[in-house]
């Protein structure tokens, strides 16, 4: 018994080993290397300049309550994705997701800052159809993005995984898949996924309205890069500057949770405040002061 687990764990670890190089595989001669779309200032060192284009990247919520704000936060993402690319998103899901959670709201999405002229929206009808489904449109490479919703996570694992980092990676398409089933198990996740977030909602700002009452602000929520992998497009760091400033680069604080604000408009989010102590202004300052200048 002893020895077939040993004879497992070899497996596993060949299997895992497969999968890095794989993922750190650097452009043959003629291809683009992967592009990267920035994130936010706290995290993009992490992610080697930001999310690659042709990776599977994960988001799952930190708590059951938190699966709305994983969903806002992928397809935040979605929305910067496309403002790279002209075609159009592959929205897919499970059936019973949007009988357990809802459907996505059309005005909603308009001013999350997702056009609905440039969405697609697949219903699977079980977790194996939406990950096929997810697999081919990435492997077709013709949508700008493809955002797979998952409520059951009993066949995700290494090997789907696996497969759709690699149909990412054929089709040059970014994944984005928010695993609401998975919630609370960021850290003990093993899959090839680029990139794994875990998303907790956030009280957001208020905005003063006209009528003397004050209105929700900006989509706001809590973010903790759990899993960051620096891929292809910045593999060549090594040749240029060494080891060492290739770790520097991918600093990854797995207990830090940054606190993000998403401006639909320009489809942004806004970096966390830094504290800095700031001279005075020159109307607070002494009228002799002023007087000197």
């Amino acid at each position: 018994m002893l020895a077939t687990s040993r004879a497992q764990a070899v497996d596993l670890r060949r299997l895992i080993a497969e999968i890095e190089t794989q993922a750190g595989k650097r452009p043959a001669p003629g291809e683009r290397a992967p592009r990267r779309v920035s994130l936010a200032r706290a995290l993009d060192p992490a992610l080697g300049g930001g999310l690659a284009d042709d990776a599977l990247h994960e988001i799952v919520p930190a708590a059951p309550l938190d699966g709305a704000a994983a969903m806002g936060f992928a397809l935040a993402l979605a929305a910067r994705f496309l403002t790279e690319r002209a075609s159009a998103a592959l929205i897919i899901g499970e059936s019973f997701a949007g009988r357990e959670s809802g459907a996505l709201h059309g005005p909603g999405l308009v001013a999350h800052g997702l056009p609905l002229n440039r969405l697609v929206f697949v219903e699977a009808p079980d977790a194996n159809a939406a990950l096929w489904a997810i697999e081919e449109a990435l492997k077709s490479g013709g949508p700008a993005v493809v955002v797979g919703e998952l409520l059951s996570v009993k066949g995700y694992g290494l090997a789907a995984s696996r497969r759709l980092l690699l149909a990412a990676r054929k089709g040059r398409t970014p994944a984005l898949l928010a695993l609401m089933g998975a919630h609370g198990q960021a850290s003990r996740m093993t899959s090839a996924a680029e990139a794994r977030f875990e998303i907790a909602a956030a009280p957001s700002a208020r905005a003063p309205a006209a009528a003397g009452k004050d209105l929700p602000g900006p989509f706001a929520l809590g973010a903790r890069l759990v899993k960051a992998r620096l891929g292809p497009s910045v593999a060549a760091v090594d040749d240029r500057v060494g080891r060492a400033q290739r770790a520097r680069l991918q600093e990854l604080d797995a207990a830090r949770t940054v606190r993000l604000e998403w401006r639909s408009e320009a489809r942004t989010f806004d970096d966390p405040t830094i504290s800095l102590s700031l001279s005075a202004a020159p109307g607070d300052r002494p009228r002799a002061a002023l007087e000197r200048h």
